[in-house]
């Protein structure tokens, strides 16, 4: 509230004296331990350059080299290249296959993968039922006969939609894998860490559509954590996925 006070000329002196202070801190090295130079070089970019090329030239020169393939993901993460750094973490992977961090990084990014292709589905679920649902009780279209366009449109759209879902089971699919390959990375006596895993490894399992792995992992997850809060909703999804998989 107090600035809110202020006059105009208030505020334009502190605002004066903020950026008075900042270029003192900067360059002068006021409460700093470092180079005030230094840190205006970061800010401007004159320092470091693209870190995404950085990182790129880095790898090209060292491929076999973990560290930077890690620096090259986290790059393209930050440009929000999410495919880019997928391939990147799976490039680290390959020279770190145990390492847990490097799975959770991967799962993660593959996780807003899946759910943005859920979203896209979704979406043309939702149109193609607009599309195809009140249209088709429609007395006046009935008697006017069916309209070639509509028609051609609801085929697109049809097709579409099954293309969707054939891309959010790949993705779903591909984050089952990875998962997979975390637990494995992941020994039982750790075990918040490991039930946690157990549980999107179910959870990606059931998405995928492959309930044998999401019913083995659910109950994994209560034999770690059989006291968890989530132990109860665990309970109802296992049962439901137990009834569902006998009937198939």
């Amino acid at each position: 509230m107090f600035f809110m006070r202020l006059r105009r000329s208030a505020k334009w002196a502190f605002i004066v004296l903020i950026f008075a202070f900042g270029f003192s801190f900067l360059f002068a090295g006021v409460g700093s331990g470092g180079s005030g130079g230094d840190v205006i070089q970061e800010l401007l970019g004159m320092r470091g350059g693209n870190p995404v090329k950085s990182a790129e030239k880095d790898v090209a020169k060292h491929p076999k080299n973990a560290s930077a393939w890690i620096q090259l993901a986290n790059a393209y993460v930050g440009k929000n290249r999410r495919g880019d750094a997928i391939n990147a973490y799976k490039k680290y992977l390959k020279l770190k296959p145990n390492d847990p961090s490097g799975f959770a990084q991967l799962g993660r990014l593959q996780e807003e993968v899946t759910a943005l292709r859920w979203n896209r589905y979704a979406a043309l679920q939702s149109e193609l039922a607009v599309v195809s649902g009140p249209l088709s009780s429609d007395s006046l279209q009935t008697l006017a006969g069916s309209d070639s366009l509509l028609t051609t449109y609801t085929t697109l759209l049809t097709t579409k939609l099954s293309n969707a879902y054939s891309s959010y089971i790949a993705a779903a699919q591909t984050l089952e894998s990875t998962y997979k390959s975390y637990a494995k990375a992941v020994p039982e006596t750790n075990t918040i860490q490991r039930a946690q895993i157990e549980l999107q490894l179910a959870q990606a399992a059931q998405y995928a559509g492959d309930y044998t792995t999401a019913i083995k992992s659910y109950k994994s997850y209560l034999r770690l954590m059989p006291k968890s809060p989530l132990a109860a909703q665990v309970k109802k999804v296992l049962a439901e996925l137990q009834k569902t998989s006998s009937k198939k």
